[in-house]
């Protein structure tokens, strides 16, 4: 079976869809980038990328939005006319990588051993708190206003009966974890983090080895940063590269 960038998207409240591009905007997380953005179905010209981006900051200033996001079509490559436009306009922009594990072919690089007191498990009614404080630790790192913020998003997507975070405790404290959304034919690892004080130990690979136990014969799909380094060790995994696709932010001050 053949992946993309469209399994590992989420049902998202569509504001405005055009034959160009799909506006999808979530209001109770009008401060979170992933959740609000236009993705275009084919490359613009440049002239519709300027008007689309005059539509969608119109929109976000209505909503108190300090920031607009487009995603490009996947494995597709951004003109040169736009690219010296964003440069010249203070977009950021990111390249993000599809990868994925079918069945059996995940290699563990366990270059240190788990602790013999950690435990990965689902998340559950005893352990929900645990990775509920972890999840605030992790979303800290970007702002405590962030983490305040996100608080309500982070309990509500419970309610989505395809999300299954998993959870590796030690002494009944979280110290890692990997939210997990399960369709028929794959499984996608998103936030995926581990304790700073736990990390070069074990956990990591630990949590990944607990995913691929419960595969149940599904292909794992995950999404690496072209500039991380993390991506060497998903290649060392046995992961497999399928497609890549641009982001491309723009914070106001």
């Amino acid at each position: 079976m053949t992946f993309s960038f469209k399994d590992i998207e989420h049902s998202k409240s569509i504001a405005k869809e055009t034959s160009l591009y799909t506006h999808n905007r979530n209001e109770e997380a009008f401060f979170m980038h992933i959740e609000n953005y236009v993705i275009f179905h084919r490359v613009p010209t440049f002239a519709e990328f300027v008007e689309t981006e005059a539509y969608l900051k119109s929109e976000h200033q209505k909503n108190g939005q300090d920031f607009i996001k487009f995603i490009w079509p996947e494995d597709c490559e951004i003109p040169q006319p736009i690219i010296s436009y964003l440069g010249s306009n203070d977009f950021s922009l990111d390249v993000l990588e599809l990868y994925a594990a079918p069945p059996g072919t995940f290699v563990p690089t366990r270059i240190y051993e788990t602790p013999s007191d950690v435990r990965v498990d689902w998340v559950n009614a005893e352990n929900r708190s645990a990775y509920l404080s972890l999840s605030a630790q992790a979303d800290k790192e970007v702002s405590e206003e962030f983490a305040k913020q996100k608080q309500p998003y982070t309990q509500a997507k419970f309610e989505n009966p395809a999300f299954r975070p998993i959870v590796a405790l030690c002494s009944d404290e979280a110290v890692g974890s990997i939210d997990l959304y399960l369709k028929e034919d794959s499984i996608e690892i998103d936030n995926f983090y581990v304790a700073i004080d736990s990390r070069c130990k074990g956990i990591g690979t630990a949590l990944q080895q607990f995913v691929m136990e419960h595969a149940d014969g599904k292909t794992v799909l995950l999404v690496a940063d072209a500039a991380d380094t993390a991506r060497e060790m998903y290649n060392r995994q046995n992961y497999t590269y399928i497609s890549f696709r641009y982001e491309l932010l723009k914070v106001f001050k």
